[in-house]
């Protein structure tokens, strides 16, 4: 018989909604930058000192306050962006943009265009033009162009990278994959964790992740451990026509609504019933309530539909739950990826659920477990 999940299902969502996934995609994806190797800083008018006569101070004050104006200005508009845009991502029951809230990200991105003035402020205002396309491939001359100013900017090689996963241009996702992981741009704690993940996903089915930092590292796992039987489809990159032109090459059907949210995750499970899908526990829970009839936990994802029976279940489980690293790689975890420990929960309390073994040392074995999930290293 198969587990109910109409049970406990429910308190497993209610578990699983507490770790905080890599929701937002916002420019800076939550990293901590400062350790990252940064190309030469180029000098901008502000930057540079310029000795002036007695007669020339006035209207080198003129100017001087006039440039700076127009800085905070670009500032103000850069964060204005910036808010809205993770506030767009930080939505848990979708990816896209409102059509308003489309339209004045579109107009602020247009006016940083027009007003920036030094190398720094074009950079800035060609990687947020390419941003707001939300991969738009035809954009990518702009994002290419701010990389020829500054090569390891941290923000523009994120960017590259989901271009490059749009486009279907392998070679470039491998490079850019490497200079991210060089620059330190992936976490160790990331890396740890997209290893599990991508174990826990059987071969020949279609891994959904949800933002940027989960379907990067679980790129990267999958390309260093070559498992080609698996496809990893990101709710986040469906935004982009490209990248749906790629999955129908690839023989998806694809839904024809233009917001990627709830129902639009719906109706690609529908429209694709040969394959078999494992949700990644990165995604919220709105999104798969829909489903909870028919789904099995496995490791670090939702497989669906479920043809598993209780024992395969279990054995399955208490396997992953022996072996995996709960992302303790020998580093300190972020704070912004720690809370994804809880995302071990629900294989653990499937253990604990369909277990007949009630001995004292299973349970302190499970209770092990559990501890794992909260410490923090």
């Amino acid at each position: 018989m198969k587990l109910n999940l109409l049970i406990f299902f429910g308190v497993m969502l209610a578990v699983h909604s507490l770790a905080q996934p890599p929701q937002t995609n916002s420019i800076s994806n939550g990293i901590n930058f400062n350790s990252v190797e940064k190309a030469p800083e180029l000098l901008d008018s502000t930057q540079l000192k310029i000795f002036y006569t007695d007669e020339e101070s006035s209207s080198v004050d003129a100017v001087d306050d006039k440039l700076l104006q127009e800085q905070s200005s670009f500032k103000k508009e850069v964060d204005t962006y910036k808010s809205s845009k993770a506030r767009i991502k930080s939505n848990s029951s979708s990816r896209s943009a409102s059509e308003a809230e489309d339209i004045q990200l579109q107009h602020s991105v247009t006016k940083l265009k027009g007003v920036a003035q030094t190398p720094s402020e074009q950079i800035e205002a060609n990687i947020l033009y390419y941003d707001q396309g939300n991969y738009n491939a035809d954009r990518a001359p702009q994002l290419m162009e701010a990389l020829r100013l500054n090569p390891n900017h941290p923000e523009g090689l994120n960017l590259m990278l989901a271009n490059s996963l749009v486009t279907g241009d392998t070679l470039m996702v491998s490079n850019t994959l490497t200079k991210l992981k060089a620059l330190h741009l992936i976490p160790e704690g990331m890396t740890c964790y997209a290893a599990d993940l991508i174990k826990s996903v059987p071969e020949h089915t279609t891994l959904i992740t949800h933002g940027t930092l989960d379907t990067y590292s679980a790129i990267q796992e999958q390309v260093t451990k070559r498992r080609n039987s698996i496809d990893i489809i990101s709710l986040d990159l469906l935004q982009s026509e490209h990248y749906r032109a790629l999955l129908l090459k690839k023989g998806y059907s694809i839904p024809v609504q233009s917001i990627v949210d709830v129902i639009y995750l719906g109706d690609l499970i529908r429209v694709n019933p040969s394959k078999t899908f494992a949700f990644s526990m990165t995604i919220p829970s709105d999104y798969l309530v829909q489903f909870e009839q028919d789904l099995a936990p496995n490791g670090l994802v939702f497989l669906y539909p479920n043809s598993l029976s209780n024992e395969q279940i279990l054995q399955t489980n208490e396997q992953f739950m022996d072996s995996f690293s709960y992302m303790d790689c020998g580093v300190e975890l972020d704070e912004s990826i720690a809370g994804l420990k809880q995302n071990y929960l629900p294989m653990i309390l499937t253990v604990e659920a369909l277990s007949t073994d009630k001995s004292k040392e299973k349970r302190s074995r499970i209770e092990s477990k559990k501890i794992k999930t909260k410490q923090k290293k």
